[in-house]
């Protein structure tokens, strides 16, 4: 019975760690975007980035909603 809760969880817990990851990732290379942008002198890069940017980081709090609510499953 134990064994069972026990292998669940580290079941679920693996199942976190693809929206945590997908979180971190998404996160970094919103950051280096941002960062990037501000080396650029284009209007038109610049709104690009800036849009790339924001959709990175909101699809990173997406997953990391996803992988709250895969925790709070079990």
């Amino acid at each position: 019975m134990i064994e069972r809760i026990v292998n669940k969880t580290g079941n679920v817990m693996n199942l976190a760690l693809l929206p945590g990851a997908m979180t971190m990732i998404c996160w970094m290379v919103g950051g280096a975007v941002a960062v990037l942008d501000a080396a650029e002198h284009s209007h038109h890069r610049q709104e690009m980035t800036e849009f790339l940017s924001l959709g990175l980081n909101l699809f990173g709090v997406v997953c990391a909603i996803a992988m709250a609510a895969v925790v709070l499953t079990t």
